[in-house]
């Protein structure tokens, strides 16, 4: 036995259990022992998924996992969110995992922060949405393309609170009056929630539409 550690499929669609490698037969599978329960399982050398080693604070850009796999990606994700780091780069995507609680998001807004990321290099500062904003923001000054940001996820994701992020941080750094403009374009949101809204077993507001804000 070694100490090499992987992933196998719990009975949960979607959960994936830590386990150890026991042995390795000629052809590069293994024979695997789940962590939580001890039971055993095999995988052959092209279903293996290795683990990776985190540092104490996870990976910030998960293109640099030495493995990058569907476990290895949401243990990453769970190992920040655990320690309030809601934001992580997979490449130039940033993914935003909900904190549900405003102490933790409220500092991520804070004024300062809107100045901090204005013209710093993507990656040079903590993963944020203002370096995604930035980003465009920057590329449509220096290339003269019209940009755009995608915001994407499941009902109750923090999509709103996203766009709310992203239009504050363009807003603040337009040549235009931006306090009157972020507030136009912040106040229109509830009027657009207003329609096409539902309650699921996620979210009590959750759109039923797509948006697109210009």
């Amino acid at each position: 036995m070694d100490d090499t550690r992987a992933w196998v499929r719990g009975e949960i669609d979607g959960e994936w259990l830590e386990a150890r490698v026991v042995s390795r037969d000629a052809d590069g599978g293994a024979t695997l022992e789940t962590l939580s329960t001890k039971e055993q399982s095999t995988a052959k050398a092209e279903e293996l998924l290795l683990a990776n080693e985190l540092p104490e604070q996870g990976v910030e850009d998960m293109t640099r996992l030495n493995y990058l796999h569907e476990p290895a990606l949401l243990n990453n994700l769970r190992h920040r969110f655990a320690l309030d780091h809601i934001y992580t780069y997979t490449g130039k995507i940033c993914i935003a995992v909900n904190p549900f609680n405003w102490a933790v998001s409220k500092p991520l807004y804070a004024e300062s922060l809107l100045v901090k990321y204005r013209a710093k290099e993507f990656g040079q500062l903590p993963p944020h949405v203002y370096a995604i904003a930035d980003r465009a923001r920057r590329m449509l000054i220096s290339e003269a393309r019209d940009q755009s940001i995608v915001v994407s996820g499941e009902s109750g994701a923090g999509k709103t609170e996203s766009c709310r992020a992203l239009v504050t941080y363009l807003a603040h750094h337009s040549r235009r009056e931006s306090g009157a403009l972020a507030d136009a374009l912040i106040a229109a949101n509830p009027v657009l929630e207003a329609f096409g809204c539902a309650v699921t077993v996620r979210n009590r507001n959750s759109s039923r539409f797509g948006k697109l804000m210009k």
